[in-house]
């Protein structure tokens, strides 16, 4: 991993996590998502960057098993090299693949919970990027030349994805930051 791939996976996540702090994230029904009082800002971990990179360089098919990582959330995606002639645009295209599934769903209404149905279904990689409380965020993207395909892999502490639990907290942009994290930009919505 270069620095320039750190920051553009930390710009990213960041980027969506404001649009998404700020009402600015459409449903499928053209709604928007309501506003988050608990937005943090991400900041960047060589230790889960460690373990992305271990888990993508044996180029798997699929997310790794829970289990292995009880306290860490993930975000995977593979694809074809085919059209993704840098590491920079294939980093890029998973991001935009895991956060656009959001418009593609009417799971949510004005509370954002994630409940059981949502478990194993396309919608947890949004919900794991929005997750407020996850605030670290580390990751790899390997080429695999035997099947010419990248696998670009996400850690996030703290996890997020519990059943039964709100993704965030709706309310008024910077109104509820967590301790640790007391200050806020109104127009980025993010806590840090």
């Amino acid at each position: 991993m270069t620095d320039a791939l750190r920051n553009l996976y930390l710009r990213l996540h960041n980027s969506k996590r404001s649009l998404l702090a700020t009402g600015q994230v459409p449903r499928k029904n053209g709604k928007t998502l309501p506003t988050a009082s608990d937005m943090r800002k991400m900041t960047y971990d060589c230790e889960l960057e460690k373990e992305a990179i271990h888990w993508a360089s044996q180029c798997p098919t699929t997310h790794s098993q829970q289990s292995t990582r009880p306290k860490i959330g993930e975000n995977f995606k593979t694809f074809s090299a085919a059209g993704h002639p840098s590491f920079e645009e294939a980093a890029e295209n998973s991001i935009n693949e895991w956060w656009k599934v959001m418009s593609t769903v009417n799971y949510f209404p004005t509370v954002v919970y994630f409940r059981r149905l949502h478990v194993g279904k396309p919608i947890t990689s949004f919900t794991q990027m929005a997750w407020s409380r996850s605030y670290k965020l580390g990751c790899s993207i390997v080429k695999c030349t035997t099947s010419q395909r990248y696998v670009s892999v996400c850690r996030y502490s703290p996890r997020g994805n519990y059943a039964t639990s709100k993704i965030y907290n709706n309310g008024g942009v910077c109104t509820d930051c967590p301790s640790g994290a007391t200050n806020c930009n109104p127009s980025e919505g993010l806590c840090f």
